[in-house]
């Protein structure tokens, strides 16, 4: 335990020492100190209660004792202290982690959120009991209060109790259930309860502007003819003004396509929409958005197979690094994007103006990333399927193994749910980083203890 809390400590020390001058931040940081309806509370009022420069010292605290609580309990899961150290070293040594705790958004703090979870989850495999679900089912409602991704655990808390179904009784296994749903929807419902209040009545979300753009990359079948005018004229907005866009997609090769579909998705919620927010003059920001979103899912729901497509592609792209640098997808980008220029929406999508060319300055390192990437994909994914199994009781879980599985859930739940409601960006994943790194770190150590008697029978 001495060596995780140095490690723990030195990380934390690391960060303070090496953190620019001030707070990093970017257009959305904007939005949590400012407490826009379009953002969860959680992070602003944490903002509020810390200040800008407070968050660059307790964002690096807070991370460092999650991490240090995770490895302690991986320490009493293993009895070994090499997997806690190889958890945490993974957890730390991805730079942009640490550029998150130097900054104004709310992944620093969701990351710490995860990282309790997990810790907790660990002990929970070892030591189940409904008095335990409870704080975890709080902090995964917490979590989402930070970042709506955190709705991906509800279920994998289900998944938990039904983890010990064979060994409880009916009655006790509808406690496990209660404990595991209940807090965390206390926690949601309370933050939702209180947005209304914050914001003076006007309480809004990002999910109308995120199901808008997904409609607008979409080719779906006409919208039925009705009688309210600005509907007629969003969905003729998403037909034909936004036409280009996907004809544009549907000409690209598919690794071209999954760059340029994140792009205009991004820009589809934002600059790009600005023609369609247009047609609502007199109408605040909650009630374009829901405008929006009432036409982006209309129009989705007469294209779901499209849309099944779109998420696929955002889920692949969940697991590329650095595609930009990829010494392939650079050269192939930067062909294709030669070939059609003037592009739809160039400015305000890729901010190119005419004459301008996109930079790409590739880097062979990328190949390596990508393959160690990819990999710890297959084999998280693979323990998660084994974890849904286990809950439905075709197999039994030691609890090494099913904590590895429910790590594994927690990142696959938490990418899907992201590659549905929002597009494929890598930042995203990193505010998953720590279970894709538990779930690994742990199957490679089960696969590991389960070879040992091979070995001595083969000495």
């Amino acid at each position: 335990m001495a060596a995780v809390i140095a490690l723990c400590v030195s990380y934390a020390l690391y960060c303070l020492f090496t953190h620019p001058g001030g707070p990093i931040t970017t257009p959305d940081s904007a939005h949590y100190l400012s407490f826009s309806p379009i953002v969860p509370l959680g992070y602003p009022v944490f903002l509020s209660l810390v200040g800008a420069r407070g968050a660059m010292i307790a964002q690096p605290l807070i991370y460092s004792a999650a991490l240090a609580f995770l490895g302690r309990e991986l320490i009493h899961a293993t009895s070994r202290v090499w997997p806690a150290i190889v958890v945490l070293a993974g957890c730390m040594a991805v730079p942009q982690l640490t550029a998150f705790h130097a900054s104004l958004l709310s992944e620093s703090l969701f990351l710490s959120a995860i990282v309790l979870v997990l810790g907790l989850m660990v002990r929970f495999v070892h030591h189940a009991s409904w008095h335990l679900m409870v704080p975890i089912a709080a902090i995964a409602g917490a979590s989402v209060t930070i970042r709506r991704t955190g709705f991906a655990l509800l279920p994998i808390l289900a998944i938990m109790a039904l983890m010990q179904g064979r060994r409880l009784k009916r009655p006790q296994l509808v406690y496990f259930l209660a404990a595991a749903l209940a807090p965390f929807l206390v926690v949601v419902a309370a933050e939702q309860a209180m947005a209304p209040i914050v914001h003076h009545g006007n309480s809004s979300s990002l999910m109308g502007r995120h199901l808008f753009a997904k409609a607008a990359l979409l080719d779906a079948p006409p919208a039925p003819a009705g009688n309210d005018p600005l509907r007629t004229a969003l969905d003729e907005h998403l037909e034909v003004r936004y036409a280009p866009i996907r004809q544009l997609l549907a000409r690209a090769p598919r690794d071209v396509r999954a760059v340029l579909a994140i792009y205009y998705e991004t820009c589809l919620q934002g600059a790009c929409a600005d023609p369609s927010r247009g047609l609502m003059p007199d109408r605040g920001e909650p009630q374009q958005t829901a405008a929006l979103g009432a036409a982006g899912w209309a129009r989705l729901t007469r294209a779901p197979f499209a849309f099944a497509q779109l998420t696929a592609l955002h889920l692949r792209s969940l697991w590329v690094v650095d595609r930009l640098r990829h010494p392939d997808t650079a050269a192939a980008l930067s062909t294709f994007l030669a070939a059609n220029r003037p592009l739809p929406f160039e400015r305000e999508a890729l901010r190119l103006e005419p004459g301008d060319a996109m930079s790409l300055p590739a880097s062979e390192r990328v190949r390596y990333l990508q393959l160690a990437i990819t990999t710890a994909g297959i084999v998280t994914a693979v323990l998660a399927v084994v974890g849904m199994l286990g809950a439905a009781g075709a197999v039994r879980l030691p609890p090494v193994p099913a904590a590895a599985c429910l790590a594994a859930l927690v990142a696959h739940g938490g990418l899907l749910l992201t590659a549905l409601l929002a597009a494929g960006f890598s930042r995203f994943t990193l505010g998953l980083w720590p279970a894709i790194v538990t779930a690994t770190v742990l199957g490679g150590y089960w696969a590991v203890m389960l070879g040992r008697p091979l070995r001595k029978t083969n000495f």
